[in-house]
């Protein structure tokens, strides 16, 4: 395998320039990473040093560096100029959390504003392709579920995008919380600073069953990255907070978001680490936000149709480690069945996303399709719906498709994971999914053949992941 620096260095020459614009694009190498056909290299466009929100290109290359797929887009046009300051960018933001919300402007705080180009036609939105200068401020609220990202068009009153930023985490920092209500900044559930912390690596057990649960699901997930794709998950989305234990997967368990909803029923990754209510400690469901900390760190989805593709790509790996742990919530007839065992039961059906606690659509463009995403997990069905025929096969929507298995599933949805630009959409993954496949199979990776590739085509044209969004 060729190393990621030189890899870099090889398809330096190959990097894709942006056509015209109003002012010069430029491609700026963000990150080489090793993967078992290769590596792949991603690289961020820039117009006069900002960087354009999901303009991106990702160069998937092969053990001799030599390019196999390119992934992503960036923006040809650009119209408006950044004004000299950012002012009124955090009134505009917190006024339209305000008003979606119903939540009190004077309970909200905003972040500093990040200037970036904003193209919503590289997500997947209809209309003009064209680059306008934006400011991202990020709004918290009073609870800890409050937490999402605006995006101002630069110098007016204008929001023009909108998303959450909290998803429903070796060295490992269990806290329990014991029910008590946090507030709606980060620093108000960190594990070891606002709470102490109930069980450290290597630790004895605590007393409180969810603390020992979270613990153990801490080291599936990290057995899992690190035995399948030689990922250490600790050094990906660890967080240090200086309280003397280091870089550690960190989880506060028991909390509470205000007292009328005490015991808490769900479970987020928040930007930093794993927070969880009582009782919804599963092995999949840890999985699935500590994999969102695992996508915030290398294709970065966010907004669009890109949430709804975080939540499903969450959800597939978050299967794929409750399977390896061999879970007993996830055998049998619960073996396609995300949740079972918690306190709040399944709730989503991957095998036939349709009969899901909130029915959900299995292909796209099909039946419960809604481009304007106004739940993200809704439209990830899709996802669940490919990883199952992939992996387990059946006949859908005019296609049979033979299951290659959980070992040659995994390693294609890797590559999928580290191919994605930060605004991709579901015709993207489709496309992700059979270069991720052919390029594993050029490489003879965990026995992938071109027969499976022709597979993984028939799952991608069955939940037609090979359409634009309607």
């Amino acid at each position: 395998m060729v190393a990621g620096a030189t890899v870099a260095a090889m398809a330096a020459s190959t990097a894709v320039a942006a056509g015209p614009a109003v002012a010069a694009p430029a491609m700026q190498q963000l990150a080489a990473q090793s993967m078992p056909f290769g590596s792949v290299v991603r690289y961020q466009q820039t117009i006069a040093g900002v960087p354009v929100f999901g303009g991106q290109q990702i160069k998937v290359l092969d053990q001799q560096g030599q390019v196999v797929a390119t992934h992503g887009r960036t923006t040809q046009r650009t119209a408006g100029q950044f004004p000299a300051t950012d002012a009124g960018a955090v009134d505009t933001a917190i006024a339209d959390v305000a008003k979606r919300t119903g939540k009190p402007a004077a309970q909200l705080i905003a972040d500093a504003p990040k200037a970036y180009w904003y193209d919503a036609t590289l997500g997947g939105a209809k209309g003009e392709p064209v680059a306008v200068p934006t400011y991202q401020v990020v709004v918290h609220g009073a609870s800890i579920e409050d937490k999402w990202t605006e995006v101002v068009k630069a110098g007016t009153q204008q929001v023009i995008a909108s998303w959450s930023d909290v998803h429903e985490a070796l060295n490992r920092d269990v806290c329990d919380a014991n029910r008590k209500v946090v507030s709606g900044t980060n620093n108000s559930v960190r594990c070891g600073t606002s709470f102490k912390i109930s069980r450290k690596e290597g630790g004895s057990a605590s007393s409180v069953q969810d603390v020992n649960n979270v613990y153990n699901f801490f080291g599936d997930a990290s057995t899992f990255y690190k035995n399948t794709v030689g990922v250490d998950l600790t050094s990906l989305i660890g967080a240090d907070y200086r309280d003397g234990t280091g870089k550690a997967l960190r989880g506060t368990v028991r909390i509470c978001v205000r007292d009328e909803d005490c015991p808490f029923l769900n479970a987020f990754w928040d930007g930093e680490q794993m927070a969880f209510g009582e009782g919804v400690t599963t092995d999949d469901i840890t999985g699935h936000e500590l994999t969102h900390g695992v996508t915030q760190h290398t294709s970065g989805l966010e907004g669009g149709q890109a949430d709804s593709i975080n939540e499903g790509l969450s959800d597939v790996f978050g299967q794929f480690i409750a399977w390896s742990a061999k879970d007993p919530n996830v055998q049998g007839a619960n073996r396609w069945q995300l949740g079972a065992g918690s306190a709040i039961g399944a709730v989503r059906n991957m095998k036939d996303p349709r009969s899901s606690k909130k029915p959900q659509p299995d292909r796209v463009n099909g039946p419960g399709w809604d481009t304007n995403n106004p739940d993200v997990h809704i439209n990830d069905g899709v996802i669940n719906k490919a990883d199952y025929l992939i992996t387990d096969g059946d006949t859908f929507n005019g296609q049979t498709v033979r299951g290659l298995g959980q070992d040659k599933a995994v390693q294609i949805w890797w590559g999928v994971e580290n191919t994605l630009t930060p605004s991709a959409t579901f015709h993207d993954v489709g496309d992700a999914l059979n270069s991720s496949c052919k390029a594993l199979a050029r490489a003879h990776t965990a026995g992938i053949t071109s027969d499976d590739c022709t597979q993984v085509g028939k799952a991608v044209k069955a939940t037609q992941l090979d359409q634009d969004a309607r």
